[in-house]
């Protein structure tokens, strides 16, 4: 059974006038002419036999709605990474606009579909009373994300300099660590594993402890990342079992900058 904002592989059957039959992970799907990277390109229409990545967008229907759009894949995989998050920690309603191009020119890198969307629907803030989202232009410089993102980096340079063991995460070539999660208390960082070639969607999710040189790694989006720390399913060893937690409601609330830092 295929779900909605579900991702996979797909094979073309046939192709019609209106768009083309395809297998998706066992079942059968349809692909609008105008959710095929055809439309209106120079892209080749579609072929039987063809291969490509796809996304459901209405699995009631029969044969199920897909798209093969990276614009559609990538807000499938903001909506699948953030809707759980906030089912379980319901925004606040003083979300961010932001002008996301003129953010990611001063990064020099695009950011991932699901922190914009936690920055539209959240605004930056608190989860679970510890983790702080960053984001951009923050009336506080320490939990601004472009403000972060300069520091950390002399910060770890120095460390480095130092003789501090970097993560073997690093070893490759070209890649950098952005900041965007601060863990009040504790000063742990989380970090986007920003590497060459590799799509934002798939970052990996780094944190290094305030205290001291380890590093955890994990291969999922910073929704999800949240999302396990609210729910108490994490892995991480940084984070306190919710049934040890002093206040257990407190993990399940986001508290809004605006209530922190003032207007």
């Amino acid at each position: 059974m295929l779900a909605d904002h579900q991702e996979c592989d797909v094979v073309v059957t046939a192709v019609a006038p209106v768009g083309a039959a395809v297998r998706a992970c066992g079942h059968e799907g349809f692909i609008d002419q105008a959710k095929h990277p055809s439309w209106r390109s120079d892209v080749p229409p579609a072929a039987v036999g063809d291969r490509m990545r796809a996304v459901v967008l209405d699995s009631t229907r029969t044969p199920a709605r897909l798209s093969a759009l990276p614009a559609d894949i990538r807000i499938a995989r903001s909506l699948r990474h953030t809707e759980p998050l906030a089912r379980l920690c319901p925004p606040p309603g003083s979300g961010r606009t932001v002008e996301w191009a003129a953010v990611e020119a001063e990064l020099g890198t695009a950011l991932p579909a699901d922190y914009k969307r936690l920055v539209r629907m959240y605004g930056g803030g608190v989860f679970a009373g510890e983790l702080w989202l960053l984001e951009p232009d923050c009336p506080d410089p320490a939990y601004d994300l472009v403000t972060q993102t300069a520091e950390c980096s002399e910060t770890l340079a120095d460390f480095w300099a130092a003789g501090q063991k970097r993560p073997p995460e690093l070893d490759e070539p070209g890649v950098r660590l952005v900041p965007w999660c601060y863990v009040d208390g504790a000063g742990h960082f989380l970090y986007w594993l920003v590497r060459p070639g590799v799509e934002p969607e798939e970052w990996t999710v780094i944190l290094n402890e305030g205290r001291g040189p380890l590093w955890e790694a994990y291969p999922m989006s910073c929704g999800e990342f949240l999302h396990d720390v609210v729910a108490g399913t994490t892995t991480s060893f940084y984070f306190t079992d919710p049934d040890e937690a002093d206040d257990p409601e407190e993990r399940l609330s986001f508290v809004p900058n605006s209530r922190i830092l003032g207007p």
